[in-house]
């Protein structure tokens, strides 16, 4: 694993976090943990100001060819990745080295037939199969345990400690966004309404694990971080952008010609919360320190260290991935050939 380090550098108002209201949402005995992001447009911030280090991990497939990458997951030390052309490939972090590489396409139990998501939980590795709406879960070796019917297409999933979270594809045919079920596929409760017009997700995973295993999830362009606590979701953090916060629902989905803030990418580590949002055509950014109440970062984004897109957590790191073909080393034209490096970005 190489390792990068920029030097360090380091306002707001927080509030801190039950009965269920119209969408079956539990609220917490306070208020959630609020954070005014104002003025925002008139800062910058800088990537080299809220990293303190970056660990980079090139994979290999030992001549084997690996598309555009779609998803990934991790479980201990290895790291699946889905890819478009629809192959998982698990690989060992530690050695880089490809462990087994699977692409079964068909419409048989043991098949998928178009996977668009792949989480880890309970020492299994899940597949969500979009058009064969099921969910294939495997061991670490890749080899299919079960295979999961559910009756709806899905966007995301993450398990729990009971089941599954699972994000609808379609929240303009079904007014919840979130559905929980059990690990047979039966629906346990549908959350999170809201007016949306779009067919499908926009960027951003709905779904956050932090490191000490909480999961977390939000709605598309929302301000609002629900944690799941007893069967439900519980409204934990929210971003108050002020007048340029949009309405949930239609207001949110069309922000731009709203002249509202959209949300995208958010991350829960141990101590931080980073929020990455777009406002007037521009990438902005604010990150709270969650064990002090006090510290706060706030403004355009600003990379002046190249390569910062993370998508996916891992432990106390944010993860961005690129394709080998992308990365431009030699090792891709060797046999080994190099699939993809994973940059492991940690916050200060």
């Amino acid at each position: 694993m190489k390792t990068m380090v920029w030097m360090a550098v380091a306002g707001v108002v927080w509030t801190c976090w039950g009965c269920k209201d119209e969408n079956g949402v539990k609220k917490g005995k306070d208020e959630p943990w609020v954070v005014e992001i104002k003025s925002f447009e008139r800062d910058e911030l800088k990537v080299s100001d809220i990293l303190a280090r970056i660990d980079t991990v090139e994979l290999y497939t030992d001549g084997k060819a690996m598309a555009s990458i779609g998803d990934l997951c991790f479980l201990d030390s290895m790291v699946y990745i889905l890819d478009v052309s629809k192959a998982v490939s698990a690989f060992n972090l530690r050695t880089g080295r490809l462990c087994k590489q699977i692409r079964t396409v068909g419409r048989g139990h043991n098949e998928y037939i178009m996977p668009n998501a792949i989480a880890s939980g309970g020492g299994r590795v899940h597949l969500m199969d979009f058009s064969g709406r099921c969910i294939l879960s495997y061991d670490a070796d890749l080899n299919l345990l079960h295979r999961t019917p559910v009756d709806f297409m899905m966007h995301d999933i993450i398990p729990v400690d009971d089941g599954f979270l699972l994000s609808n594809s379609s929240p303009g045919d079904r007014e919840e966004l979130i559905i929980h079920t059990d690990t047979s596929g039966k629906v346990l409760g549908r959350f999170l309404s809201a007016d949306l017009s779009q067919a499908i997700w926009p960027v951003g995973k709905p779904f956050i694990r932090n490191p000490k295993g909480d999961v977390f999830l939000k709605a598309p362009f929302s301000n609002d971080i629900y944690v799941w606590r007893d069967t439900v979701p519980v409204l934990a953090y929210r971003a108050d952008y002020g007048s340029l916060t949009p309405e949930q629902g239609r207001e949110a989905e069309d922000f731009l010609s709203a002249g509202k803030v959209g949300t995208f990418h958010d991350f829960l580590t141990s101590d931080r919360w980073l929020g990455i949002f777009e406002y007037a055509d521009e990438v902005y950014c604010h990150m709270e320190n969650l064990s002090d109440g006090q510290s706060h970062l706030q403004g355009k984004l600003v990379r002046d260290v190249p390569g910062f897109y993370p998508q996916w957590q891992y432990g106390e790191a944010l993860v961005g991935a690129v394709h080998g073909d992308d990365y431009g080393s030699e090792a891709k034209l060797q046999e080994t050939r190099l699939g993809a490096v994973l940059f492991f970005y940690y916050l200060k």
